[in-house]
């Protein structure tokens, strides 16, 4: 992907004050010029939301500096870049849908006012959702697709928001476990604060980016077969039931 700064900025979540200011003390590298225009990449994303997990971490902008300076410092770029990458790559979708705020009712298929509200503070909570001003921005919208699409068989957005809480809740538990593996596995390999050395980068690239293909491979895998498994449960317990309720009333005097 390329990107224009003002493009860069809105990827990243952050201001294109921001970016100047992050280039302008080397935690970012240039763009490429092409004109008087600067053309960013995903390695310049990618590095911005490194510097954006440090500073929630509570270090300055000087301490990003000196870290940063010392692991690129003797070691191949290329693969610093790729360890780098693999830490702060988002998986997860990055499409967003922005209504206004007014109408936000009508996209759930609530017309409820009150219960509307509500269900947007669960969502919020939940991270599909944010609000910006008199803007409403939908981070799932394929999701909130589903939703509707099953409002029309009878269910409630509260029911389906029940849904998808349970699922969270689970799937977050397993994305804990995975990463806690793959940092316990570190840890016990190098110690706490290691970083990889030259020769050391690359692996342990290759090892983070194997690990979350794993944890995505098995959710899906196991969700997609546990899925048919109790569909067919279900399903044969109310055919019986079924059976058993209409010979009874075909018995019937």
């Amino acid at each position: 992907m390329e990107y224009r700064i003002d493009d860069l900025a809105h990827a990243a979540g952050t201001t294109t004050r921001n970016v100047r200011a992050y280039r302008e003390r080397g935690l970012l590298p240039p763009p490429e010029k092409r004109g008087r225009i600067g053309i960013y990449d995903d390695v310049h994303l990618a590095r911005l939301r490194l510097i954006d997990l440090l500073l929630q971490r509570g270090f300055t902008t000087s301490h990003i500096s000196d870290f940063i300076t010392g692991w690129e410092n003797g070691k191949d770029l290329a693969e610093v870049l790729g360890l780098q990458n693999a830490v702060t790559q988002q998986w997860s979708n990055d499409e967003v849908v922005e209504i206004p705020l007014g109408m936000v009712n009508e996209f759930l298929g609530d017309s409820d006012q009150l219960t509307g509200s509500d269900q947007l503070t669960r969502l919020q909570a939940l991270g599909l959702a944010r609000v910006d001003g008199d803007t409403c921005i939908f981070t799932d919208p394929k999701l909130l697709s589903g939703f509707s699409s099953l409002a029309e068989y009878g269910f409630t957005i509260g029911q389906l928001i029940d849904v998808h809480e349970r699922i969270h809740a689970a799937v977050d538990g397993i994305a804990k476990d995975m990463i806690g593996t793959a940092k316990n596995h570190i840890v016990d390999l190098h110690g706490e604060g290691w970083l990889p050395g030259d020769d050391e980068v690359g692996a342990t690239t290759d090892m983070l980016v194997k690990m979350r293909e794993l944890a995505v491979h098995s959710v899906t895998a196991i969700l997609a077969r546990t899925l048919d498994e109790n569909l067919q449960n279900e399903l044969g317990d109310y055919l019986t039931t079924a059976l058993q309720n209409r010979s009874d009333r075909e018995t019937r005097p």
